[in-house]
C-alpha cells in the first residue's frame, strides 16, 4: 500500500462524482468546530482520473470534512494520499469499505454502491463480499433492496421501515397492492406479521391451486357439489401426518374434495350415520353470507398461526414487565377466593368489588419470586385440609388429591421440616397400615394352611 500524507490546499480536492454517501448533511457545526479546533483526522484522498491541469486528487473519505472545511474558508486540509487507489473501481471499493467501516453509510447507499461495483467488469457478488470485507449474504441482501420502490426506499431512509421487513417487501416489488398493505402494516406497527402471511398466500394461492386442479383432475376426483356444500350433508376428513392419504386413495374411497382459497384441498365423506333431511338450498344471500364466513375462518387460520409464532417468541424473550403481569393475573383470578390470604396480604378483608385495585397494590413491591411463590400457595395450598387427622392419611382416598402433594411441596418448595408432632401423625397411621399388612398376610397364611 502506497501512502503518504501532505496539506493540500482546498481547491487541489475534488468530490468524487460517485460519492456512495449521497448527502453529507448538515455541515454548520462541523464548520464551526474546524474553524476552533482544526480539522483533527485527516482526509483520504487518491489521484484523479480524468484529463486535468495541476496536481489534483480525488475525496475517498471526508466529503463532510471538506465541505465543512469549504464553509470555515479554511485554504488547507491534512490529507493521506493513497496513490495506489488508481482505478475507478478500486476508489469505489475504497469509499465502501471507508463509509461502512464508519457506520456512515444508508443501507441503500451502501446496496448503491454495491450495484455500481457490479458494473465493472469482472466484479461478482463473491468479488464485491472480499473488496469490502462483507459477507457474501449481506452484499446479496443489500442488492436486493435496490428493486424496492420509492416509497419503500423512502421510509427505510426514515427509519419507518427496517431491513427485514423491506426484503420481505423486495419478494412484492411486482405487487403494487401487496406492498401498500405491507407498507402500511409496517407503518402502524401492527398486523405485520399477519399481513405478510396472508399477501404470501395470496400470492402463492394461484400456482397452488392450479397444482392442486391439475393433480385432482389426473386422479378424476370429485367435488362437493355446490348444491350441498353448506347443507350439512357432507363430513369432513381431517388428516395430520400420522394419517394422510394419497389423491388417488382418497378417490379411491369415494370422498370428494373441496379446494380452498389458499389452495389447499379438503376431502368429504358421507357421515357413518343416515343423514338428516336435506335443508332447503340457501337464497344467494345465505351463500354469499356462508362465503363470508368461511372466507373469516381461513383467515382466523392465519391469525392463530401468528400468534402462537408471537407466543413462542414471548416465552423465549419474554418483553420487560410481561412476568409481573402473567403472575399478576393469576393471582388476581385466585386471591379473592381465599379471603383469609387476601386479608393477609393486603391488609385488609376481601370486597369483590375492590379486589383488582387492593390486590394490584398489594403485589407492587412484591419480586417475581415472590408473586410465584404466592400463586403456587393460593393454587396448592391444602393448609385447611391438613387441620383433619384423615388428610395424613396416605390410605385414605381423600389424602391421594391434594394434602399428600401439599406436604410434598411443603419440604421441596418451601423447605419446610416437618415436626416432631406431624412425624407422630404420618408414623401413627404408617404403624396402622403397617399392622393391617401384617393382618391381612397372616389370614392368607392360615387359609393355605387350611386348604392343605
Amino acid at each position: 500500500m502506497s501512502t503518504r500524507f501532505e496539506e493540500i490546499h482546498i481547491d487541489q480536492l475534488v468530490v468524487h462524482p460517485k460519492n456512495v454517501r449521497r448527502d453529507v448533511g448538515n455541515v454548520v457545526d462541523l464548520a464551526n468546530s474546524i474553524s476552533e479546533q482544526g480539522i483533527l483526522q485527516p482526509l483520504v484522498v487518491a489521484p484523479y482520473l480524468e484529463p486535468h491541469e495541476g496536481e489534483l486528487f480525488i475525496i475517498i473519505a471526508g466529503h463532510r470534512r471538506h465541505a465543512g472545511a469549504k464553509l470555515a474558508n479554511v485554504d488547507a486540509l491534512p490529507c493521506v494520499i493513497r496513490d495506489d487507489i488508481n482505478t475507478e473501481p478500486r476508489q469505489l471499493e475504497a469509499m465502501i469499505v471507508e463509509n461502512t467501516q464508519r457506520t456512515d453509510l444508508t443501507v441503500l447507499e451502501e446496496a448503491e454502491g454495491y450495484q455500481a461495483l457490479l458494473e465493472f467488469p469482472g466484479y461478482s457478488v463473491k468479488s464485491v463480499a472480499k473488496a469490502t470485507g462483507r459477507s457474501q449474504a449481506t452484499v446479496r441482501k443489500r442488492l436486493l433492496l435496490n428493486k424496492l420502490n420509492e416509497d419503500a426506499k423512502g421510509k427505510l431512509e426514515d427509519h419507518t421501515l427496517n431491513v427485514d421487513q423491506a426484503l420481505v417487501l423486495v419478494d412484492f416489488a411486482d405487487d403494487e397492492a401487496a406492498t401498500e398493505n405491507l407498507l402500511e402494516a409496517a407503518a402502524t406497527g401492527r398486523n405485520w406479521s399477519y399481513t405478510v402471511t396472508m399477501e404470501t398466500r395470496r400470492r402463492d394461492a394461484p400456482a397452488k391451486i392450479e397444482a392442486a386442479q391439475k393433480d385432482l383432475a389426473e386422479a378424476k376426483a370429485k367435488s362437493v357439489p355446490d348444491a350441498t356444500r353448506y347443507t350439512g350433508g357432507w363430513e369432513r376428513i381431517y388428516e395430520n401426518d400420522s394419517n394422510a392419504i394419497t389423491i388417488q386413495e382418497h378417490v379411491d374411497a369415494g370422498h370428494l374434495y373441496t379446494l380452498s382459497t389458499w389452495g389447499d384441498v379438503e376431502w368429504y365423506q358421507k357421515p357413518a350415520k343416515t343423514p338428516k333431511a336435506p335443508k332447503p338450498e340457501l337464497t344467494e344471500e345465505e351463500k354469499e353470507a356462508k362465503q363470508r364466513e368461511a372466507a373469516l375462518t381461513a383467515a382466523l387460520d392465519i391469525a392463530h398461526a401468528v400468534r402462537a409464532e408471537h407466543i413462542k417468541t414471548v416465552i423465549k424473550a419474554p418483553p420487560e414487565g410481561a412476568a409481573d403481569e402473567a403472575l399478576y393475573r393469576l393471582l388476581l383470578s385466585h386471591l379473592h377466593a381465599q379471603t383469609a390470604l387476601f386479608a393477609e396480604i393486603t391488609g385488609r378483608p376481601a370486597n369483590r368489588d375492590d379486589d383488582h385495585f387492593a390486590i394490584k397494590a398489594a403485589l407492587q413491591d412484591m419480586t417475581v419470586e415472590q408473586m410465584a411463590i404466592l400463586l403456587h400457595l393460593t393454587v396448592k395450598s391444602r393448609e385447611d385440609d391438613l387441620l383433619k387427622l384423615y388428610a395424613w392419611d396416605a390410605g385414605d382416598y381423600r389424602h391421594t388429591w391434594g394434602p399428600k402433594a401439599w406436604i410434598e411441596d411443603l419440604g421441596t418448595v418451601y423447605h419446610y421440616e416437618l415436626s416432631s408432632v406431624e412425624q407422630e401423625v404420618l408414623d401413627h397411621f404408617q404403624a396402622a397400615h403397617d399392622a393391617h399388612l401384617a393382618e391381612i398376610a397372616a389370614e392368607d397364611q392360615e387359609e393355605d394352611e387350611d386348604d392343605e
